[in-house]
């Protein structure tokens, strides 16, 4: 069995299509289709079916992939050995929700990096299902996922059927966040039923559930009152939405606990609010079978770490 073959179905499953594959491995699309159908041969299984969505893998091929994967990093770690200097160039591809303590640990992180080493590294602010899908198709190495845990079972599910495994980062409340000239920035007992019908919400207007539309807003709508209209804005960039805050200093947004140096920096004061349901998670998520390099291990430990310098302060 040829373990080269075992490259060019991983490419195939990470792009979905084997002219793009082809065109990656610098290889002719017919000599690529070829090799695939020799390894189905040998394995006596149909490892990818074509659909309207492009080539995806069939379930035993799913199965074959995730072998193929531990198969291939055991021989990338044996190769390391004999030649460490090809592998002396840290890659890194993560893909993390938009939110500060994610933000800092990440900065603090390549701060800290010895900068006379080659690096590369993609860092990548998103929603949950776009996450799911750069891990599981589009070659990033890990990620994080946040999601309501009224909604926990359907990303699990989720999760398991893309061959995905997960650890759990952070389970915490949401807070509101907003500028210290906000009217209720000094106030105490916060009901998120009150701020959204006096106020503009701030939120990041593309998260989703897997196999239930309109999930997020429901849990939403649910913890406000149904006859005042929405009052609300949606933005898909960090940097965006604290300059917002600013700017806008009758606004708020749910948040996971920011590190204080953060609300220092950008005038932003966060209190607890009330509603049905706050309770979120932030899980970490990988290719079953894949194991964190150093590098990887490095950066999820200081995730960690000002996980604890948000998760262990004081708020009222």
């Amino acid at each position: 069995m040829n373990t080269l073959h075992f490259r060019y179905a991983v490419e195939i499953e990470k792009t979905r299509s084997i002219t793009q594959a082809a065109e990656n491995l610098y290889m002719a699309q017919p000599n690529l289709s070829k090799a695939i159908k020799e390894l189905e041969n040998t394995l006596g299984i149909t490892i990818f079916r074509r659909t309207s969505k492009g080539v995806i893998p069939t379930d035993q091929g799913l199965k074959f992939l995730g072998y193929a994967k531990q198969v291939l990093m055991q021989i990338d770690n044996m190769e390391a050995i004999h030649s460490p200097e090809k592998y002396k160039n840290n890659k890194l591809r993560i893909s993390v929700p938009r939110t500060g303590y994610i933000s800092k640990a990440f900065s603090e992180y390549i701060a800290e990096t010895d900068n006379s080493d080659d690096m590369e590294v993609y860092f990548c602010e998103t929603n949950s299902l776009r996450t799911i899908e750069n891990v599981r198709d589009n070659g990033y190495d890990f990620g994080i996922v946040r999601f309501n845990t009224a909604h926990e079972k359907y990303f699990t599910d989720f999760l398991d059927e893309k061959n995905l495994s997960s650890k759990l980062l952070w389970e915490f409340e949401m807070l509101a966040v907003m500028s210290d000239e906000h009217p209720a920035a000094h106030s105490e007992n916060l009901q998120y039923s009150e701020l959204s019908c006096k106020y503009i919400e701030l939120t990041q207007g593309d998260d989703a559930v897997p196999y239930v539309s309109g999930a997020v807003e429901k849990l939403f709508a649910a913890n406000r009152p149904a006859d005042i209209p929405v009052r609300k804005v949606c933005m898909y960039d960090r940097g965006s939405a604290l300059d917002f805050l600013l700017t806008v200093p009758n606004s708020f947004m749910l948040d996971s606990p920011v590190p204080k140096s953060l609300c220092g920096k950008y005038n932003l004061v966060q209190r607890k609010c009330d509603f049905r349901d706050n309770s979120f998670k932030d899980m970490l998520i990988y290719s079953t079978g894949h194991k964190l390099s150093d590098m990887e291990l490095r950066l999820v430990n200081k995730f960690y770490e000002v996980r604890n310098e948000a998760a262990f302060a004081e708020y009222r």
